[in-house]
């Protein structure tokens, strides 16, 4: 399950992020061209608080309240940090420092804090995420390549010719790349167990 999230939070955050001022347009109109920005900052959210979750299964499972206690409260502490520091730059400063403080404090430290016990390392947490970054910057890539191409065309007309490139370059990529291939495979088999156990109960 870790690395299904892992593979889904970087496959759309990499299209989201790329696309993020078409999206704006699309979903909101032209008078929050503005909030564009603020979107693409939280596409690195998008990234970092399915993973930060992670780690409080892991807590969970090994019954660590208290290292989920100093989780949440360390947590806490940075998310209010990040306001602050964003503030002198507006409500984009805001989006963008939360964020980044996500994935480059928050995130570590959870990941440091779920590791030091139990059969998952924090070695292996940020081996799972490291395997899985190129996907990201392949879809990402693919997915700016192709907007910049078309980005003198409306706004929906940019979604309906980009999405399905960075879609069909990042499907393709899992097809070639074992760690993504493995994930993905995995997740069929559980799908298909999962169907066969229901009508299997529904026969019964």
């Amino acid at each position: 399950m870790y690395g299904v999230v892992i593979m889904v939070a970087f496959f759309f955050a990499s299209m989201l992020l790329a696309l993020s001022h078409p999206v704006t347009l699309v979903l909101l109109g032209h008078k929050w061209e503005q909030a564009s920005a603020i979107f693409a900052g939280f596409t690195v959210l998008a990234i970092s608080l399915p993973l930060a979750n992670v780690t409080s299964w892991l807590l969970t499972s090994q019954g660590r309240g208290k290292d989920i206690l100093i989780q949440n409260s360390i947590a806490a502490f940075l998310s209010l940090a990040s306001f602050i520091a964003g503030l002198p730059f507006g409500p984009v400063g805001v989006a963008i420092a939360f964020s980044l403080s996500g994935l480059l404090l928050r995130l570590p430290i959870l990941y440091y804090n779920a590791g030091r016990k139990g059969p998952v390392s924090t070695k292996d947490l940020w081996t799972g995420f490291l395997s899985h970054l190129p996907l990201w910057l392949v879809v990402f890539a693919a997915t700016w390549c192709a907007h910049q191409r078309v980005a003198g065309a409306r706004p929906w007309m940019q979604l309906l010719i980009c999405l399905p490139i960075g879609a069909t370059v990042g499907i393709a990529f899992i097809a070639v790349s074992k760690p993504q291939r493995r994930v993905a495979r995995d997740l069929w088999q559980s799908v298909n167990e999962f169907r066969r156990r229901e009508r299997t109960l529904a026969a019964n």
